[in-house]
């Protein structure tokens, strides 16, 4: 109970804290917008659901709302081919579950195992990479594939920027995508508002 009024109350927060700012047509269409993907649900309900194959246990594909995708396999390694186009926090757990209920791969002490949920924030990290970055930037490339291994659980976007381009993350980029950014935080919202009911 008091996780759902925490989330209740930082929805109302933020609602307050956009209107306060003062709302253009283009802001309350982006509310709109926002408001109407904060309604939708995942489109799995279990692993079973995405049809996960393969011939040769190490090229597999599995199914998604009507697209089939690439996923490669091998010694504690799955990579995922265009996943930046899934962004359910809730359908990437699935998915991630069925990768694991195949080849589970080691987490980063190389003793315990991977969990679908640290699978699911590095897909998010991967998506939040892909979407922040400028076209064209080698970096927003590969990000839109999202490659689990031991070494990044539990690292954030920053983390794996910083270390794979040895730069640190320009805040001013970053405060220019604040629409992308809202509605982010907006989807996390609804995925927490989900894992409630």
């Amino acid at each position: 109970m008091i996780k759902k009024r925490t989330i209740l109350f930082m929805v109302v927060c933020f609602v307050m804290a956009f209107c306060l700012a003062g709302c253009s047509q283009e802001d309350e269409e982006n509310l709109d917008r926002i408001t109407k993907k904060l309604m939708e649900i995942g489109k799995l309900s279990s692993s079973e659901d995405i049809n996960l194959r393969s011939d040769n246990g190490s090229d597999y594909y599995f199914t998604y709302d009507g697209e089939d995708y690439y996923v490669n396999h091998w010694s504690d390694h799955w990579i995922i081919y265009d996943s930046y186009r899934i962004t359910s926090v809730k359908d990437m757990t699935i998915i991630c579950q069925a990768l694991i209920d195949e080849h589970p791969i080691h987490g980063s002490d190389m003793e315990s195992y991977r969990t679908a949920k640290d699978m699911a924030f590095e897909w998010e990290q991967h998506n939040l990479a892909y979407e922040q970055l400028p076209e064209g930037n080698s970096w927003r490339e590969h990000a839109k594939n999202v490659d689990f291994d031991p070494d990044d659980q539990g690292r954030t976007f920053k983390e794996i920027y910083e270390d794979r381009t040895g730069e640190q993350i320009d805040l001013d980029k970053i405060i220019n995508n604040k629409d992308k950014i809202k509605e982010k935080l907006k989807e996390k919202l609804k995925e927490e508002l989900e894992n409630i009911e």
